[in-house]
């Protein structure tokens, strides 16, 4: 190891402390979430199959996505990003148009003619004709969200009810459950006792289509280089101002983006860090997925598959300056198309101070590098910081 790959040293366990300490989620919770979580989702998806026909043609899988799966969650495993994914039938012959918005398309159902004299798909699929547009067999994504807060509905009336709320009986006990609209999901708030403690779990459950290699987007959009994982995904994320704005579909690429980001050591430590660093500084505007694009940008252009083998401080430190540099340039490309800057719509005045925070942390750890805790006070919170400088006994130079 060089000595410039040395510089931070000082840092390596505190930085390896604080991910364990305050940001990892603890194994027990996160084993019994998960069997609840599964427990749950199979007795609802169930109920909404035998709820609604068409769900029930069109329904394949949960794909259980969000930074909680990708391993990059922050904080206690209660929320879940969960995909309901699927399928149009293949005589509807889908088509996919790239649009005006980059990281949008526009899905047209152009065999829906033909298909509608099929009367044995007409009946199997009863109800995907107030999905789209009569006229235009534009797919559009309100009457999709509208469609789904309905089957919602109609499961949640299926089950027993206590003090007025749906109750949900799985081998893990039984769960209340209150449901939500909010953007494209449906949010689902559980609440439960297991053992002696009380559980609350917020689930976001969000329609997507699926469809495979032969759709995927060109006119700017990058190609699939993992090819192991050929699907993508459709989300029907509202979009405001636009006359015809149902129209839009969020392309939702979790798949690959999952691959580029795994088996990479320091990596997701990294980007952990990050995000509890902006959530310290209260730095709302920047999105979690925007810290995650711009380092599979990293990984992907412009830094060695060697590069994460390094420690974590160093890798941390390197990373964080990168970032600097973005922000520098207040601008983080969309990685499928770089056409789309995923903060375009921050002000700019915002990023230059957020820019300057980060250039003033960079500094500050550059000035101190005998002092192993310099990196702290910007990773925990005031009294968080006093506790962890009582359990963390590191000498000083």
């Amino acid at each position: 190891m060089t000595e410039d790959k040395k510089k931070y040293n000082a840092m390596e366990p505190i930085l390896n402390n604080i991910n364990r300490k305050y940001i990892s989620l603890p194994d027990e919770d996160d084993r019994r979430n998960k069997i609840i979580l599964k427990g749950l989702l199979d007795s609802i998806t169930s109920s909404m199959k035998a709820s609604d026909n068409l769900f029930k043609e069109m329904y394949s899988s949960v794909f259980y996505g969000g930074s909680y799966y990708d391993g990059l969650r922050v904080g206690q495993p209660d929320e879940f990003d969960l995909d309901l994914l699927l399928s149009l039938p293949k005589l509807v012959e889908p088509t996919l148009t790239t649009s005006n918005k980059p990281g949008f398309v526009h899905v047209k159902l152009n065999g829906y003619n033909k298909f509608i004299k099929q009367s044995e798909m007409i009946s199997r699929y009863k109800g995907l004709e107030k999905l789209m547009n009569e006229k235009t067999h534009y797919l559009e994504t309100n009457k999709v969200l509208r469609w789904m807060q309905r089957v919602i509905t109609l499961t949640m009336n299926t089950f027993e009810k206590k003090d007025g709320r749906p109750v949900l009986k799985i081998p893990s006990g039984e769960f209340y459950l209150k449901y939500s609209q909010s953007g494209p999901a449906v949010t689902l708030k559980v609440e439960g006792v297991v053992g002696e403690s009380k559980l609350k779990l917020d689930i976001d459950l969000v329609p997507c289509f699926v469809f495979g290699k032969d759709h995927w987007p060109s006119n700017g959009f990058r190609s699939n280089s993992t090819k192991k994982k050929p699907e993508f995904f459709i989300v029907p994320k509202p979009l405001n101002g636009l006359s015809d704005a149902e129209r839009y579909w969020r392309l939702s690429f979790q798949e690959q983006e999952r691959e580029l980001i795994d088996g990479k050591s320091t990596l997701k430590p990294t980007i952990k860090l990050l995000k509890r660093m902006r959530d310290i500084l209260d730095h709302k505007c920047i999105a979690s997925y925007y810290i995650k694009t711009f380092l599979i940008w990293e990984v992907s252009e412009w830094r060695k598959e060697d590069f994460w083998n390094n420690s974590l401080s160093y890798v941390f430190m390197n990373v964080l300056k990168d970032y600097y540099e973005y922000l520098k340039k207040k601008k983080i490309p969309y990685y499928w198309n770089k056409n789309n800057n995923l903060i375009d719509s921050v002000r700019e005045e915002t990023l230059i101070n957020i820019g300057n925070k980060v250039k003033a942390i960079i500094d500050d750890v550059d000035k101190n590098l005998e002092d192993p805790y310099v990196i702290a006070k910007y990773l925990l919170k005031p009294s968080e910081l006093a506790d962890f400088k009582s359990y963390m006994k590191i000498p000083t130079k």
